[in-house]
């Protein structure tokens, strides 16, 4: 692939179009005026390049003011055109010529949107002169000008369709008054456009050279040196390439720039599908709370942001192990994702009998000589010295809402734990549901392991007090595997036994490889449904007698569900 920018000079002077170098007889109510080429012929449709200048031919259907007197207009492609007026005379020697044929005698109308049949005049070409004693002009092209070189190897390109050409905010395109006083465009641009998009009717093959010009774009002057500017060609099979440009020089008035650009079928990006959805993420920050204020009254704690269901300490705290008999930690993303979670009933309601539990605590690092600092700084410096050996008070399990990483946006979290295999007590699994009873599709959330879960994957599991796992794990081998497993249910109240309608999985572990940062689970396999519960299956070497070896928790964030566009 191959990009260069070559600064063209275009000496844009028009010529007129006839067939005898005569001037032709007119009736006595009209007058012709005659535009004369210099070196180079520079008027509305380009020729074969000569090195790095373009000619310009008169095309058929140009024509020319003079002040605010508009010409007929030509019948022939021609290098030399008469241009004739109705009424009136030639003021000579002071007469101002415009060549505008989208605009308005000196209010020049570049257009958004062009076609590549090589007639810049229906583009918004501009032009000026003064009209000489013999009623003659030289033009002067007054416009600038993108002259496209694009080529490919490929022979079965599919045909290019348009080439668009993009400023940070620069207007290229628009309405643009020249005054012919001082040489100079004024500054204010009506209609403006950053962007001007180049047209192939019927697309265009790209060859391997191009023998001619290609195609070529009118552009307003502006200044965009040392800005980025951004092209993109679009193919008719939906693919697009882009390439992007850092100009050094501005678009200045009768000058052309030359974009030359190799692109072949294995540099074309496909487009993702336009969606006929967007996605409502459950983030957990404060700023996105939309929930009513309520009370956990067995806490006695009012909950009006997510950071209020943050529970401290995170064992045995008064949010997630309160009055564990009669009521239930709970949220609810209300007016957002409507996604709504309350701890399962599996003989009382604390955390250690699963549930979704909101946290914001982190840390790097999951080795024993890391769990002191995590205490320390989270339980104080005189705890961790005044229970040195107490494997009761200095456990894992004290930091079983913290993970390894910062939030995957943002400062807040869920922590799931909980599971349901052949020995475990739980028979409520934890879920999320839409609190309005409505089925949807859950696109995605982001997951990792806690800090917890990975010192027992790495290390074993410990005979520390409290921990009631049990097993012989002793560390990760090559043949180990820990997932979590996300059932689907289209029935709001399906219970304890319901076969769930979809499935998908999501390995936290494989072999050793751990998830140790926020990976993305596509959840979009669950289909439309009501509630997601959630359990782990894992490798028979984390089984022990009294089942899941490992601690069963994850973290997750940022939940993307899926509505219907308005």
């Amino acid at each position: 692939m191959k990009k260069t920018i070559i600064t063209i000079m275009a000496a844009l002077a028009c010529v007129s179009c006839e067939k005898e170098n005569t001037i032709f007889s007119q009736p006595e109510e009209t007058f012709v005026v005659k535009g004369y080429s210099n070196t180079i012929e520079t008027k509305t449709s380009f020729g074969t390049p000569s090195g790095n200048e373009i000619p310009y031919n008169w095309s058929s259907g140009d024509f020319i003011w003079l002040g605010n007197n508009k010409s007929n207009s030509i019948n022939d492609d021609c290098t030399l055109a008469n241009f004739t007026f109705k009424g009136g005379t030639a003021i000579v020697g002071t007469g101002h010529i415009f060549y505008n044929m989208t605009g308005t005698a000196k209010t020049a109308k570049v257009l958004a949107t062009q076609t590549a049949d090589g007639n810049l005049g229906n583009d918004g070409d501009f032009g000026y002169a003064v009209l000489d004693e013999y009623n003659s002009f030289y033009l002067s092209h007054k416009t600038s000008y993108l002259w496209f070189n694009t080529t490919s190897k490929d022979a079965d390109m599919p045909k290019l369709l348009s080439i668009s050409l993009k400023t940070e905010g620069v207007a290229i395109a628009g309405e643009r008054v020249y005054n012919f006083s001082i040489g100079e465009w004024e500054d204010a641009v009506s209609n403006g456009s950053p962007e001007i998009v180049l047209a192939f009717d019927g697309g265009y093959q790209l060859q391997e050279s191009n023998a001619g010009i290609m195609a070529a774009m009118v552009m307003l002057p502006a200044e965009v040196a040392g800005t980025a500017l951004t092209v993109t060609y679009n193919f008719e099979d939906g693919t697009h390439f882009t390439q992007n440009l850092n100009p050094t020089k501005n678009f200045t008035q009768g000058k052309t720039l030359r974009v030359s650009q190799e692109i072949n079928k294995s540099d074309l990006v496909t487009p993702e599908p336009e969606l006929d959805y967007v996605l409502r993420v459950l983030t957990f920050e404060d700023n996105d709370a939309r929930f009513e204020p309520y009370t956990l009254d067995y806490a006695g704690v009012d909950i009006e942001t997510w950071s209020d269901l943050i529970d401290n300490p995170q064992y045995m705290g008064p949010l997630t192990y309160g009055d564990c008999q009669t009521a239930a930690y709970q949220w609810y993303d209300e007016c957002n994702t409507e996604l709504y979670h309350i701890f399962p009933d599996n003989y009382s309601y604390c955390f250690w009998g699963g549930g979704h539990a909101i946290s914001n605590y982190w840390g790097a690092g999951w080795s024993d000589e890391d769990r002191n600092t995590h205490i320390a700084k989270y339980y104080g410096d005189d705890y961790v010295e005044n229970n040195a050996g107490n494997d009761a008070a200095l456990g894992w399990f004290n930091l079983q809402m913290m993970v390894p990483v910062k939030a995957h946006s943002g400062d807040n979290f869920a922590v799931h734990y909980g599971y349901k295999d052949f020995f475990t007590y739980i028979e409520n699994l934890p879920e999320i549901s839409f609190a309005d009873g409505e089925k949807r599709v859950i696109d995605h959330m982001w997951v990792t392991n806690t800090n917890y879960t990975l010192n027992q994957l790495y290390n074993g599991v410990k005979s520390e007090a409290g921990n009631s796992f049990g097993g012989n794990w002793t560390g990760l081998t090559e043949s180990a595997w820990m997932k979590i497993v996300a059932q689907g249910f289209d029935d709001p109240d399906a219970d304890a036994y319901a076969e769930p309608v979809s499935e998908v999985e999501f390995y936290l572990v494989k072999g050793e490889n751990v998830v140790t940062d926020w990976q993305k689970w596509d959840l979009s396999g669950l289909g439309e449904v009501a509630k997601v519960r959630f359990n782990f299956l894992y490798s028979d070497e984390m089984g022990g007698r009294y089942g899941f070896t490992i601690p069963g928790y994850f973290a997750y964030d940022d939940v993307a569900v899926r509505f219907p566009k308005e």
